[in-house]
């Protein structure tokens, strides 16, 4: 393989490494799935992950004796 060949390659591997990831990249796009950013879908999971999570810790504050398992009520003025 000539010389020349093998530089032409790998001109052309750096440009497109340059355009189809680097300046997206700069840009906040993502240039494989066509977005911006992390999506709707993904804050939607994020938000019942979190949700789950404080779930998890208040039956696990319950469980332990942390919190009252009865519900108190609040003091009435007659």
């Amino acid at each position: 393989m000539p010389t020349w060949f093998a530089a032409v390659i790998a001109v052309a591997a750096i440009a497109a490494t340059y355009f189809f990831c680097v300046r997206p990249a700069l840009r906040g796009r993502c240039a494989m799935t066509a977005t911006q950013g992390p999506g709707v879908e993904a804050d939607r999971e994020l938000a019942e992950l979190r949700e789950e999570v404080r779930a998890l810790r208040a039956q696990d504050a319950l469980d332990s004796g942390r919190v009252p398992s009865r519900r108190l009520t609040p003091p009435t003025d007659a």
